[in-house]
């Protein structure tokens, strides 16, 4: 019972031959594909960045990826994708991000040296609207003068239901079955892992719990965490609350640990909680921020940021996968219906390696991404020329 994760702008920009996904046939041929070798019953679908309210912007002799393959478009894979993935015997869920809102591109001595990716984030950008009108949103440091772009304080509630709206009217009239919400984020990351999230609603309700004001006064950073963490909660059931009278199922695909970790900060991710409360129907653990899935670049190599309480990327403040799946996971599943699946899409396959965690009591199955199945030769060449106009 895997899952395989698509994310269709990687295939448009830079797939070959069925690997492109850029017609109903193809997709419902790699449907079977990924059903019969990968043994996946459920579909992630990332749709293109087009689909949210949003500006792209990009240096003179270049083209934002996604921008360009929506164009060539004439098919609604809304409508066509479910449709598609239940003829396949496969549940398809609408793939979503909460902490990737975008960007607007820096100047050229910025860019030369602090950037996405030198593939594609280097020379382009794109910001979504909801934080272009509501700067205050945005993931604000302790002096108050710093954001983290595209990242959104969760502690105000109207950023909240402006997420949640979106994500509603997206669903209306399709076919998902499901709500995949990931917290992946392709931001800059935070210098060090307290560095953001002093937005004022946040500010007010840690005064009124501990009489501190955390801009001005020293805090104890655990409580700190914790607040910032409850935001996440919040909108997990919120949003589950908004998605019952559909039917909608709700997976949320997290880092492991128990903080939020790179590149955001040292929040506490309240899973257990999510998972006791009766929240989320699918919990996917072992996402990573620092990673294309597709093309396996490294996302802002030049910032890491340091201070986190836990780092998946180097594996500090935690045991083994496969230790943390048996001791923590899985048995904060047992006895509830929730299901629990383990990223692979960062991980060249091994089948021993995947058999064992598979293996693990309470885990229900493995996440694959479908680039890197459908299109070897793409990926045997590494050349990643998108986005560059001739």
């Amino acid at each position: 019972m895997n899952i395989v994760s698509v994310s269709w702008g990687d295939h448009l920009s830079f797939g070959e031959r069925d690997g492109t996904l850029d017609t109903p046939d193809k997709v419902a041929r790699r449907l079977r594909v990924w059903r019969d070798e990968l043994g996946a019953t459920a579909l992630h679908w990332r749709m293109l960045r087009t689909r949210i309210a949003g500006t792209f912007s990009a240096a003179p002799g270049y083209r934002h990826p996604s921008e360009t393959a929506a164009r060539s478009l004439d098919w609604d894979d809304f409508k066509e994708v479910p449709a598609l993935a239940h003829r396949a015997g496969m549940s398809a869920w609408l793939y979503v991000t909460v902490f990737d809102e975008g960007w607007p591109l820096g100047p050229d001595d910025v860019r030369a040296v602090s950037y996405h990716n030198a593939m594609h984030g280097q020379h382009v950008a794109w910001q979504s609207e909801l934080t272009r009108t509501h700067l205050e949103w945005t993931a604000i440091d302790r002096g108050g003068t710093e954001r983290q772009w595209g990242v959104v304080s969760l502690s105000y509630p109207a950023a909240r239901r402006a997420f949640i709206d979106r994500w509603r009217a997206l669903l209306s009239g399709t076919g998902f079955d499901g709500l995949f919400l990931c917290l992946r984020s392709q931001s800059r990351p935070a210098d060090t892992a307290d560095q953001f999230g002093f937005n004022q609603p946040a500010r007010d309700d840690f005064a009124s719990r501990y009489g501190v004001d955390v801009a001005r006064e020293p805090f104890d950073a655990r409580p700190w965490r914790d607040l910032l963490g409850s935001y996440l909660s919040t909108l997990v059931r919120e949003l589950r609350e908004a998605l019952r009278p559909e039917g909608i199922l709700l997976g949320v695909g997290v880092p492991r640990g128990d903080v939020l970790g790179p590149p955001l900060g040292n929040a506490t991710l309240q899973w257990r909680d999510w998972i006791r409360d009766g929240l989320i129907d699918r919990l996917i653990v072992n996402q990573s921020s620092s990673q294309c899935p597709s093309m396996w670049h490294q996302l802002w190599p030049m910032h890491r940021g340091t201070g986190y309480m836990q780092n998946y990327i180097d594996g500090s403040g935690m045991p083994p996968l496969g230790e943390q799946l048996a001791e923590s996971y899985a048995r904060a599943v047992k006895g509830s219906p929730v299901e629990l699946y383990v990223a692979r899409q960062w991980n060249e396959r091994d089948e021993t390696a995947e058999r064992d965690l598979a293996s693990i009591p309470g885990v229900t199955g493995l996440v694959f991404g479908s680039f890197r199945h459908d299109n070897p030769e793409a990926v045997r060449r590494n050349d990643w020329s998108a986005g560059r106009l001739s």
